[in-house]
This record gives C-alpha cells, sequence and structure tokens, in this order.
C-alpha cells in the first residue's frame, strides 16, 4: 500500500464517526444519546460554514483504506440499528432518551448507512452491492437499489426522474412527490425488466417483491423481540434516515433541467468541494463527477469548474432548505447565473461551430 494514499485515505475517517457516537450513546443512555445530534447538526454545519473549498484532484493510488473504510460503515451501521433495539428492549433507554436516540440513530443511518450503500451498490462486485443492499433494508428504503441505479442514472434531470427537483419546488414538496414516485419507480423498472425476460411479474425472480419482503419479515422480527416500542424506533430512524436522502437529493440537482436526448454532463448536479461535506459524505458533494461515471470510486471523484456550484456545503445547506424562502434567496440567483452563463455559452458554441463550417465550405 502507498503510504501517502494511506495518510490521505484517513480523511475519510471522519464519515465513522456519526456512527461511532450513535453506538456510545445508544449502549451508555441518558444525554449520551444526544452526542451524535449535536456533532452532526450543530458542529459539523457550523463548522462547514468556516471552511474553505479544497478542490485538489484525487491523490489516492491505492483503494484499500477507503474500502476498509467502507465496510466499516456495513458493520457501523448494522451496529448503530441493532445497538438501538438494544439499548429499548433492555431499558437502558427510557423516556425521552427512546426518542432522542431514534433520531440520532436516524441521522447516522442517512449520513452513514444510506451514503455508503450508495457508494456500495455501484460497485461491480457482488459482495459490495450485497452490502449496500443490506444498509438500504434496515432503513426500509431497499427499493433505492433499483430506482437509482436503472432509474435516476438514466433519467437526471429529466420529468421523467423523480429524484430532481424543480425550479421553484420546495424540499417538502419534493419530498411529498419523490418518496412514493421513487418506490413507483423502482416497480415499473423491475417489471420492464421481467416482461422483457418474459417472467411474470409476481414470481420470484421479482427483486422488488424480495426486498419488500425482507423488509417486512424483519419489521415482524423486531416486533415480535422488543415489542411495539423497539418497532417503533426502528420505523423512526428508517423515517429520519430517508428524510436525510431526500434532502441530500433535492440539493444535488435542484432546478437543473436536461432535455430528452440530451447526453449527461457535469453541469445536471451541484458540485461543493468544502472539506466537511468531501471527507464525513466519503465524496458525495462531488456528484456532478459521479453522475458523469459512475463507477468511479469516491475517493477517485474529481471537481469540474463547469458544474454549478452550492452556495454552502452539503451540511451547511441543510437549514437553508427546510426553510424555503431562504433556500430559494440563497440558490434562486446562483442557479440563474449559472444557466444564463450556460445559454450564452451555448450560443457561442453554435456560431463557432456555423463559422467553421463555412470557412470548410
Amino acid at each position: 500500500m502507498h503510504l501517502n494514499s494511506a495518510k490521505i485515505s484517513i480523511r475519510y475517517f471522519l464519515s465513522l464517526l456519526p456512527g461511532t457516537l450513535v453506538v456510545a450513546g445508544n449502549l451508555a443512555g441518558g444525554w449520551w444519546t444526544m452526542a451524535n445530534v449535536l456533532f452532526t447538526m450543530v458542529l459539523l454545519i457550523a463548522f462547514e460554514n468556516f471552511s474553505r473549498e479544497q478542490k485538489q484532484p484525487p491523490e489516492i493510488t491505492d483503494g484499500t483504506v477507503p474500502d476498509i473504510i467502507l465496510a466499516l460503515h456495513v458493520v457501523l451501521h448494522t451496529a448503530s440499528v441493532f445497538t438501538l433495539l438494544y439499548a429499548v428492549h433492555t431499558g437502558i433507554l427510557t423516556g425521552i432518551f427512546i426518542w432522542i436516540a431514534s433520531i440520532s440513530t436516524g441521522i447516522s443511518s442517512g449520513i452513514e448507512g444510506i451514503n455508503s450503500a450508495h457508494e456500495l451498490i455501484h460497485r461491480k462486485k457482488w459482495v459490495a452491492r450485497l452490502g449496500g443492499i443490506w444498509n438500504l433494508l434496515l432503513v426500509n428504503y431497499a427499493h433505492f437499489y433499483i430506482e437509482h441505479i436503472r432509474g435516476h442514472h438514466r433519467f437526471i434531470g429529466t420529468n421523467r426522474d423523480p429524484a430532481t427537483a424543480r425550479y421553484g419546488e420546495s424540499f417538502y414538496q419534493f419530498f411529498l412527490r419523490t418518496v412514493p414516485a421513487q418506490f413507483k419507480s423502482a416497480m415499473a423498472l423491475e417489471a420492464e425488466r421481467l416482461r422483457k425476460s418474459g417472467i411474470s411479474i409476481f414470481s420470484p425472480h421479482n427483486i422488488m417483491l424480495r426486498l419488500i419482503l425482507i423488509q417486512l419479515a424483519i419489521c415482524m422480527i423486531v416486533f415480535v423481540i422488543t415489542g411495539g416500542i423497539g418497532l417503533f424506533v426502528y420505523l423512526n430512524q428508517s423515517i429520519v434516515a430517508f428524510f436525510l436522502l431526500e434532502y441530500v437529493n433535492y440539493i444535488e440537482h435542484y432546478g437543473l433541467q436536461r432535455n430528452e436526448g440530451e447526453k449527461v454532463n457535469v453541469t445536471h448536479s451541484w458540485q461543493c468541494d468544502l472539506p466537511i461535506s468531501r471527507f464525513a459524505l466519503i465524496e458525495l458533494s462531488r456528484h456532478s463527477d459521479h453522475h458523469l461515471t459512475a463507477s468511479r470510486p469516491y475517493y477517485q471523484l474529481i471537481s469540474h469548474e463547469e458544474s454549478p456550484v452550492l452556495p454552502s456545503g452539503y451540511f451547511g445547506s441543510f437549514y437553508w432548505a427546510l426553510i424555503p424562502p431562504v433556500w430559494f434567496k440563497k440558490v434562486n440567483p446562483v442557479l440563474d447565473a449559472f444557466l444564463e452563463n450556460k445559454k450564452m455559452i451555448a450560443i457561442q458554441q453554435k456560431k463557432t461551430q456555423r463559422m467553421d463550417k463555412n470557412s470548410f465550405q
């Protein structure tokens, strides 16, 4: 392993801190359950607003440490959910701390569990994809595996993509639209795959049906072992987790439209190079490059000058997005300027092409 690559990879260990705090808080009980909430929703957001962009190109030549970090995310996400249920079942968590712990765990499940799942389901090795699906199963959002790979990456920026937020659409409008629409999209995509193979949608080959049944089975096991309260906290952490996922979807593509037939490029996703977003979210904020080459591992994603840049990072934008007038005031002027500049560049390119064509003739 290259020593320099290992040193640089250490930065990504920041992404493991939320889950570590959750496990510790769940097992300690009491006000320790607030540790991850304060760390993630206060400290990281505050630090991001005072940080500067880091646009350096990828410097990691050996993916050993980054891949170990991904594997640790699967373990830590599992431990976070299991310790939550264990602490409720054994009485470590009581009263208001049950509620706080479920929210804290859900925050970690969204930031760490789903985010690492997003990276893993894009990997070629089936073991990696299985780890990503497992993470999604634990937040009852396993259909994301199908919809994201076969739907979102195919239809990004168009009206056919439920995960692309429209210009002027508030986060709440987007959330209420996208959650059922993505599930419906996943069902339709899987049905389409089966029809092309001449297989009934009600067969065991239907991945969506299998994922749904596994999720229901997990919920039943949780209920049998931990009772109604256990099932409540389990479902609550799931809701918090995919609430954060859809917040990220919202800011990643807000207002960026793509014409049918237009090739996906780096102007169809918002980008951010602030270090907190980059390292705590394992380069999710270099989203433009991810859509350009979905199979590229997170530690090799690059920054693009042509991509629109969020006024703040993925953490720093959170509270803005929850207050639509603030979000529109902060982001719409940046988006308007970007779209106008993109339009002028397109016009100039057409003029240049016409001049070249005339000169050739």
